[in-house]
């Protein structure tokens, strides 16, 4: 049974890297914000040109519904975001882009506030932090195991 999961998994990731046309270089779960006000739970990969975010618009409340998800119930949409069309990411306390998300923040807006400073390390570390990132259309913020790597390869 593990190696039948196993070998699903793979071939779940070698489709994804067919679709990009290219080789993914970093993937994740996250709990993601979009600008609009959308709040989901999903899978988070990069390859050279593009950031994608999979999720499913039924109605699971958390990542642990998503992980463990019945194959029927499969991820369907998807956020496609060239990476040249970021225009900036950072670090940036979990609660503010809550809050961002929750009025429906313009991208223009949460551009200009990430990119004016560093968020308040005293709020990042009692709120945790996530990694946000703005295109001229729209904004996501990103709460992954794995933030500094995540912003590593979107600044890289």
């Amino acid at each position: 049974m593990e190696k039948k999961r196993e070998t699903e998994v793979e071939e779940y990731w070698r489709a994804k890297e067919q679709e990009l046309g290219e080789p993914i270089l970093l993937k994740s779960i996250s709990h993601t914000y979009h600008g609009e006000g959308l709040e989901s739970f999903g899978v988070l990969f990069a390859s050279a040109n593009y950031l994608v975010f999979e999720y499913s618009k039924s109605s699971r409340r958390s990542i642990i519904e998503v992980l463990f998800n019945r194959r029927e119930q499969g991820l369907s949409e998807q956020v496609k975001i060239p990476r040249a069309d970021i225009r900036a990411a950072a670090i940036v306390a979990a609660s503010a882009g809550k809050r961002w998300a929750a009025r429906a923040e313009p991208p223009q807006a949460v551009r200009e506030r990430i990119s004016g400073g560093r968020a308040s390390g005293l709020a990042r570390l009692l709120g945790g932090s996530a990694v946000c990132l703005c295109t001229d259309l729209t904004w996501l913020l990103l709460d992954t195991p794995s933030n500094r790597e995540w912003l590593a390869l979107l600044r890289g």
